[in-house]
């Protein structure tokens, strides 16, 4: 699919990350000590089916599951099984994504569940914000490594590391489209965004190393460290002025 999108392209992505971004802040309010994160991928199943909606990632590549829940050191794609269940000062990464009228979503929120340690509620903020100082520089004239060098900074100047195994990426009637959006590079390199482009904003954001090892799943990366890690991830639609973050509610 172009990286230009049309009018009608755009509005019914809107629709798609709205319904995502609804459904993602409605989890976030399930999240409490006892909850599993199985709890979490069946609710999320019934508000697809609800929504007239088909969840991104279930069957995406082989993948078994709705949604990926990472906990603590858990990084990215870890499976929501009921054993997981959640406990006071763990950080839970929520990442879902749908699609309808054949269009894609993807979007990702970090949850602390009750009480974080000091450095866990920084860790958080932290990963936070570097996707927000990233997605005002989604814009048109700016540069793909003015995004991401946004997101590496505002990381490891609060002393924190980026991983740079994975990467933000266009989206549209596929899940992962060009260009890649990285979590790190340099200012004024990279393509230049242009109008009607439409972005995946990501970041994830380690305590203390950023290196990784996989689990025998095949599919969780985890902190080589067991240092806990956060995500966050946005589309925007780049325009001329401020961007238009189509995940906001």
């Amino acid at each position: 699919m172009s990286r230009q999108k049309s009018k009608y392209d755009i509005e019914q992505m809107r629709i798609a990350a709205q319904i995502t971004a609804q459904i993602v802040a409605e989890l976030g309010e399930m999240i409490e000590p006892g909850v599993s994160a199985y709890d979490l991928e069946e609710r999320a199943r019934e508000r697809c089916r609800q929504e007239g909606v088909v969840p991104a990632f279930l069957g995406y590549e082989g993948y078994d599951y709705a949604l990926c829940i990472s906990v603590n050191d858990e990084v990215v794609h870890a499976f929501p099984t009921p054993d997981k269940i959640f406990k006071e000062g763990d950080v839970v990464s929520v990442d879902f994504g749908v699609v309808r009228n054949g269009y894609y979503s993807d979007h990702c929120q970090t949850f602390a569940v009750g009480e974080l340690s000091e450095v866990h509620a920084r860790l958080l903020e932290v990963g936070r914000q570097a996707v927000e100082n990233a997605i005002k520089l989604t814009r048109v004239g700016k540069r793909i490594g003015d995004v991401s060098h946004a997101m590496q900074s505002t990381a490891e100047s609060a002393g924190f590391s980026i991983v740079v195994n994975y990467v933000g990426h266009g989206i549209g009637k596929d899940l992962h489209e060009s260009p890649e959006v990285p979590a790190f590079g340099t200012p004024g390199t990279g393509i230049k965004l242009t109008k009607d482009m439409v972005l995946c904003v990501e970041c994830q954001v380690c305590e203390n190393s950023a290196q990784l090892k996989h689990d025998r799943d095949g599919w969780t990366a985890r902190t080589v460290d067991g240092g806990y890690a956060v995500m966050f991830e946005h589309m925007v639609h780049v325009v001329d002025g401020e961007p238009d973050v189509l995940t906001r509610l």
